[in-house]
């Protein structure tokens, strides 16, 4: 390919760069967006940037951070699963607000980081526990010398600003809402099917209308009337190359419980299914259950919406919320791992280099004027 003059490179970018950034939208910025989505999430189970509440909870196998309060109801354990998350050298407990406990938990793993609870609390440095008026906080049981210290003195997670990683990941969750659905979603039998259609390699898209559903009746045909061909739906089943990543955007989901009614008690490589929950067209901050008879498997980014498990739901993945609200099951843990996230960067054609360089440039700067802060869309940066 000949170098294009730079007479010809003035009147025409703008076309250039929409060319390029289409082809970076069907290359890369889906890539790029689960890359964001994979690093901002680390190990924490549940990332929250409002409140959380655990009502019976038993065990959550991974870590939390929490911006807002964290409520502990009933005694349970925290980070109880290191072998699954790994440890690092992150709280494996980090609130950011109030901590309040109606019993005892236990952090199992890793240390505590709560630099801004108020009240009456006291710090027992032999017995390593912090205890308030209507519980405690032990860390007798994690061999960490942090947890040996006060959580009110220890730091918070390296390298972590709230306002950016929540920027990041709406940035990443519109990225993916945009994306065009490559996969198909079909009944057969009374099983609801995932289906990449042959795809092999690379990222499939699907779009979970919410509207579609009437309990365990599935509209089908698409004709938005519940009529003699709505489906009922037992099972959910995906049907998924091992080397392909997935994501299902779900939409319309404003106060429903996704599967409600519906078993979803197995999955297919489901460390590489993000569920993408994003709000309705007007919303305030959008309520949406996981449903699924006794567990949901695949991470979730709702970075805005108030999320809940429904019933004795597990869910299995890594969690990103607005506000959290969990009861009468554990909160397990799957690491979302996408196959190549790490190593998600733009590589063009080699005749393209200039054009997908331009195009770059244009999607920075509009990316720029709309955001709350200057991290590249998809960036991880959250210092």
């Amino acid at each position: 390919m000949r170098r294009l003059r730079s007479t010809f490179i003035a009147p025409t970018l703008g076309l250039i760069a929409l060319g390029s950034l289409s082809v970076l939208s069907a290359q890369t910025l889906v890539e790029s967006a689960l890359a964001t989505v994979n690093t901002g999430m680390r190990n924490y189970g549940l990332i929250s940037f409002g409140n959380a509440t655990f009502t019976n909870y038993g065990d959550t196998w991974g870590p939390l951070a929490v911006e807002g309060n964290l409520t502990l109801s009933g005694s349970g354990s925290i980070a109880q699963q290191p072998g699954k998350f790994g440890l690092t050298s992150d709280p494996t407990l980090y609130v950011g607000g109030q901590l309040n406990l109606s019993s005892d938990a236990k952090l199992e793993s890793g240390y505590a980081s709560t630099p801004n609870i108020t009240g009456s609390w006291s710090w027992d440095g032999t017995q390593k526990r912090l205890t308030g008026s209507n519980g405690m906080l032990s860390t007798s049981n994690t061999s960490d010398p942090l947890g040996a210290v006060d959580p009110r003195t220890n730091a918070g997670p390296s390298n972590w600003n709230w306002l950016n990683l929540k920027t990041s990941f709406e940035n990443a969750s519109a990225t993916l809402a945009a994306a065009t659905s490559t996969g198909t979603i079909s009944i057969s039998g009374q099983n609801l099917v995932f289906s990449a259609n042959g795809q092999t390699s690379g990222v499939v898209v699907f779009t979970l209308d919410m509207a579609k559903f009437n309990g365990t009746l599935y509209d089908a045909d698409g004709n938005g009337s519940w009529d003699q061909n709505n489906e009922r739906v037992s099972n959910v089943s995906f049907n998924i190359s091992d080397d392909v990543n997935y994501v299902v955007n779900v939409i319309n989901a404003n106060g429903k419980t996704i599967f409600d009614g519906i078993n979803f008690n197995s999955g297919t490589n489901t460390d590489q299914l993000l569920w993408n929950i994003t709000p309705d067209a007007n919303p305030g901050i959008d309520s949406v259950s996981l449903g699924g008879g006794a567990r949901f498997y695949g991470s979730v980014l709702a970075v805005d919406i108030n999320l809940s498990n429904s019933g004795n739901v597990a869910p299995e993945g890594q969690l990103v919320t607005n506000n959290y609200t969990h009861s009468n099951a554990e909160l397990h843990f799957e690491s979302y791992s996408p196959i190549g996230a790490t190593g998600f960067t733009p590589v063009p054609e080699p005749g393209s280099w200039g054009v997908s360089a331009i195009g770059v440039a244009f999607l920075t700067m509009a990316q720029r004027r709309r955001r709350r802060s200057s991290t590249p869309p998809t960036s991880v940066e959250i210092a």
